[in-house]
């Protein structure tokens, strides 16, 4: 027996209903915020209906170092070149604001590579610490469970891009661009800086002046990142990531409406809190889970921001790179577009993450697929990502396509079928 091909329309118009609903009725979902948890347990509710068992689990996280650490970054720029400027106008003596300002900027530094690049802990303690929730929700099999499908997104909703309303790529690529490359270029001079303090060296030469007025050049793009994030906006999050939450329910209401259940395979919907913040919620499901999601093959496909067909590509690698994705998995993904009409290259190199890698870091097999232009468009975390802004053809083709996926994982017997096809066809993940 076979799933029915394509989602029934009453499942379509629930997924689009449900979206509106949630932003109307849970807004401001920031990570480990109370309406973060009590929309998470709203779709707990939902998913019981369809669902053999529904765990919802709290977990501890620190949301605004992901972020927070940005207009420090910031200030800290700043305030590094007003220190050399100090120093090379004689107002102040020896070394001391260069040992000063080089340990900052290369804290700074490290942030942006450990907490924005590879999305890993650094300086969360430094911040208040709040609590989170995710929700995973199971549909056995007829029979002996043998494998295990996840099919998931995240609940909860960034703070508003300032830059990303305001212009887009046009406006994110240039203050991104300068005030991280601004940082880097701080962090190289003022290492080289301190060290010829050190050795009693003198500012006579043509070079001081000429870096320090680089220096000058750059704070412009430190002041303008320092009001990058604007912490008083919330957005509803409709497409980033309602879509992926309401597409992963979507499978097994589906499954349930269909009286539907495959031999051997249990499928899940696994709703992650705090994405946001850095993929803590599904980082906190694989570390905890890891050995439980080990009793049987386990694959885990991960959605986000299902907006635009013609963007629908497979990722297998994130984090900036620094994380593989399972191209088997990925080919899973990919076989199943084919069969419902869209043929999903493989992204390219991206900054940021998605659900997956929180998987992957674990040894987990994961991998996903995104409807996102890597070109912001101005709905991109911003108060325009609104129900009103939806594509109700990306959020059925999508459903449809996860729909497909669990039924080739589950025909062909397991992710070993899809592993030739996809170490050859994909470059960027592992093969595990």
């Amino acid at each position: 027996m076979k799933l029915t091909k394509g989602a029934s329309e009453a499942t379509q118009k629930y997924m689009v209903d449900g979206i509106r609903y949630v932003c109307e009725n849970f807004k401001e979902r920031a990570p480990g915020t109370s309406s973060e948890r009590k929309a998470q347990k709203y779709l707990a509710g939902e998913l019981e209906k369809w669902s053999d068992k529904v765990e919802m689990e709290d977990f501890d996280l620190h949301p605004g170092a992901f972020m927070g650490w940005i207009p420090v970054a910031g200030v800290i720029g700043i305030i590094s070149v007003i220190f050399f400027w100090l120093t090379y106008k004689n107002v102040v003596s020896g070394s001391v604001l260069a040992i000063i300002a080089t340990v900052f900027v290369l804290l700074a530094l490290a942030c942006l590579v450990i907490e924005f690049l590879m999305y890993r802990e650094f300086v969360d303690f430094l911040f208040p610490k709040k609590t989170s929730r995710n929700v995973m929700a199971r549909r056995a099999p007829k029979g002996e469970l043998k494998r295990r499908i996840i099919f998931g997104g995240h609940t909860d909703a960034a703070n508003e891009w300032t830059y990303s309303l305001h212009g887009g790529l046009k406006s994110l690529a240039p203050v991104m661009g300068g005030s991280i490359g601004g940082l880097i270029a701080i962090s190289i001079f003022d290492v080289v800086w301190v060290i010829y303090s050190l050795m009693g060296g003198v500012y006579e030469s043509k070079f001081w002046l000429v870096a320090g007025i680089i220096q000058l050049i750059l704070i412009p793009f430190f002041i303008a990142i320092c009001f990058f994030i604007n912490w008083k906006v919330i957005v509803d999050g409709a497409n980033d990531n309602l879509t992926a939450d309401f597409i992963a329910m979507g499978v097994l209401k589906e499954m349930a409406e269909n009286d539907f259940r495959f031999e051997n395979t249990e499928v899940c919907a696994l709703l992650a809190g705090s994405e946001e913040a850095g993929l803590r919620g599904s980082v906190a499901y694989a570390k905890k889970h890891k050995e439980d999601l080990s009793d049987v093959e386990t694959i885990f496909i991960a959605m986000d921001t299902m907006r635009e067909v013609e963007q629908l590509q497979i990722y297998t690698n994130g984090c900036t790179g620094t994380q593989k994705n399972s191209n088997a998995v990925a080919e899973v993904i990919y076989e199943a577009g084919v069969n419902c009409g869209i043929e999903m290259a493989e992204t390219e190199l991206y900054p940021g993450a998605i659900d997956a890698e929180g998987f992957s870091r674990y040894g987990l097999m994961a991998s996903g697929f995104c409807g996102v232009n890597h070109d912001p468009k101005t709905y991109y975390h911003t108060r325009l990502d609104t129900p009103d802004n939806m594509s109700e053809e990306c959020i059925n083709l999508s459903l449809d396509i996860c729909l497909e996926a669990a039924q080739l994982y589950d025909e062909k017997g397991g992710i070993d079928a899809f592993r030739e096809a996809g170490a050859k066809r994909f470059k960027r993940g592992h093969n595990k």
